[in-house]
């Protein structure tokens, strides 16, 4: 199970260990609000991104009141990120995915070395990020590069990130991410008109976990952050509470 080392002298959290659970997820929030509450003016966030979710604690439960306890703790982690007085830099490399993936990619700033690449292959497995990436991704990178992503490519590497400024040194992502602003004029539903024909025709609508990516970015697309979050979140429910997903535990 993965842990969390945090020195506060060297002002770095370590992830270690592969397996992230709803219980050590409850474990780094706190952590995040015990950092938050301290003078600490920057954390890095270092270690193992090569992780994965373990789902089976609240995927099978008919319980909607721990659905949604798992989903606002997801979107928590990202949220007291974001408010935080504290600035954030993950440092990634190699195989990134996963939990720690979408930890990094809360983060403020983003650094990475040259054999990073990120997998967004959630559509494989029938489910969808679970903290705010997709509604991150759509502001930080736009949402065209981030419909190609997560439906097409279903990865980043290291050359398109820094293609698509992704990785950052200087502009914090949250000012990106407040200043983005898109409009519905031709190009945007040209996009979204071609990439729904372009999955019906592929899967007839037997993927909806597609359905449901291509839609969360639709409609966040056009509203203000923590709306975008709401809408994921209310997506990815629809996905866990109807058993749209693989049998699929781990992600």
């Amino acid at each position: 199970m993965a842990i969390f080392d945090f020195s506060e002298k060297d002002a770095f959290i370590k992830i270690k260990g592969k397996n992230f659970s709803i219980n050590n997820l409850n474990f780094f929030l706190d952590l995040l609000i015990k950092i938050d509450s301290n003078n600490s003016k920057s954390i890095k966030i270092i270690g193992d991104f090569n992780s994965r979710l373990l789902l089976e604690t609240f995927i099978y439960t008919k319980d909607n009141k721990k659905i949604d306890e798992a989903l606002n703790l997801f979107q928590s982690i990202s949220k007291i990120i974001k408010e935080s007085k504290v600035v954030f830099t993950s440092e990634i490399n190699g195989l990134v995915q996963g939990p720690a993936m979408e930890i990094a990619l809360s983060c403020n700033f983003i650094k990475a070395k040259k054999d990073t690449l990120l997998k967004l292959d959630h559509a494989n497995y029938g489910i969808m990020p679970f903290f705010g990436t997709t509604q991150r991704l759509t502001r930080l990178i736009g949402y065209q590069n981030t419909l190609k992503a997560f439906l097409i490519d279903k990865k980043i590497t290291y050359e398109q990130g820094l293609e698509l400024d992704l990785y950052n040194h200087a502009v914090d992502n949250y000012t990106k991410i407040n200043e983005k602003v898109f409009f519905w004029d031709h190009d945007f539903t040209n996009t979204f008109i071609f990439y729904n024909s372009k999955i019906h025709s592929a899967y007839k609508n037997k993927k909806p976990e597609y359905n449901a990516i291509l839609s969360t970015i639709f409609e966040s697309s056009v509203c203000q952050y923590d709306a975008g979050l709401s809408i994921e979140k209310r997506w990815l429910k629809w996905l866990i509470t109807n058993e749209l997903f693989s049998s699929t535990k781990n992600i």
